[in-house]
């Protein structure tokens, strides 16, 4: 029987996953996660309470469990410079080098960003995997370094390893480190309060790419069960949409009317303008095509964050 080993199990794509994962019929489920508890319950073989960066730990599990595929979903968006570099760097490369020495068989999937394309001049959009990537921020450069070491793993070791970048994903549970999630965080708070409700909010006049967390977790599984070679995968709806129209959709969801506020201290100087990317690469290996409307995705947001204690 096949096992399949998710970190960061706990969070927003990894509990849609492990249903994926049980759908397609992978019985041997296991979970690492620095966090002990999930939104949702969800059905795992085991569970193993653990931070990434711990080497020793890592090494063990992996020589115990031998897993035909690791979805390394781990990873942090933000904090100190240093915090983001160990836990998506080093924690990522701690991971490849215990695959290489205890399970090289194992396929490997990797999460990037759509951020380690950092500017893309507008003639040259859709950004594809074959750009050149300029990241800029903690963040961006924590995972383009990730897709690199990911690389110097496949040319001197053999491995698979697939390297996904996700662009804006949505959907049920997005955390507050995401743009829809913090609009969520702090919608949710406005209509608590008494009077007319008001959220603060930065840069509107951006567009992005947005992909549902369905179509994301549905590209992650077929990636690596029908793994057909190494490499980085766009992950991204091919679209781009204002940032003003998605906050706007949330807020119509709401029972009453929610003023936007923008504040100069949220606005950052070095915001993208537009990107958006092409999907082609990943429809071409797999098939892959987004299938799900961003309003649905938009709207299972909303209402997971405020039926949510």
């Amino acid at each position: 029987m096949k096992k399949a080993l998710i970190t960061g199990v706990n969070g927003f794509c990894g509990q849609c996953l492990v249903r994926r994962l049980i759908y397609e019929g992978v019985e041997n489920i296991y979970g690492i996660d620095i966090n002990t508890e999930s939104k949702k319950p969800i059905s795992l073989t085991e569970f193993f309470q653990m931070d990434i960066t711990e080497e020793t730990r890592v090494s063990q599990l992996l020589k115990s469990i031998q897993p035909d595929y690791i979805f390394h979903l781990a990873g942090i968006h933000q904090g100190s410079p240093q915090k983001i570099y160990s836990v998506n760097v080093l924690g990522s490369i701690h991971l490849l080098e215990n695959v290489r020495q205890f399970s090289p068989q194992t396929h490997v999937l990797l999460i990037g960003s759509a951020a380690e394309y950092g500017h893309v001049p507008l003639a040259e959009l859709p950004v594809t995997e074959d750009h050149i990537c300029n990241p800029y921020g903690s963040h961006a450069i924590s995972k383009y370094a990730v897709t690199l070491a990911a690389r110097e793993y496949v040319d001197n070791y053999g491995l698979k390893v697939i390297v996904a970048r996700p662009f804006n994903i949505i959907g049920a549970g997005v955390p507050p480190s995401l743009l829809v999630g913090a609009i969520l965080k702090r919608a949710k708070q406005a209509l608590l309060d008494s009077g007319d409700p008001e959220i603060v909010v930065g840069n509107l006049d951006t567009e992005r790419d947005f992909i549902a967390v369905d179509d994301a977790v549905d590209a992650y599984t077929r990636l690596l069960l029908n793994y057909h070679t190494a490499g980085v995968f766009n992950i991204c709806s091919g679209t781009p949409r204002s940032v003003r129209s998605v906050v706007e959709e949330l807020l119509s969801y709401a029972p009453r009317s929610i003023r936007l506020k923008v504040s100069p201290s949220l606005i950052r100087p070095n915001d993208v303008k537009i990107v958006y990317g092409s999907w082609e690469k990943i429809n071409h290996t797999i098939g892959f095509k987004p299938q799900t409307i961003l309003s649905d995705a938009l709207r299972a947001a909303w209402d997971y964050e405020m039926e949510s204690d």
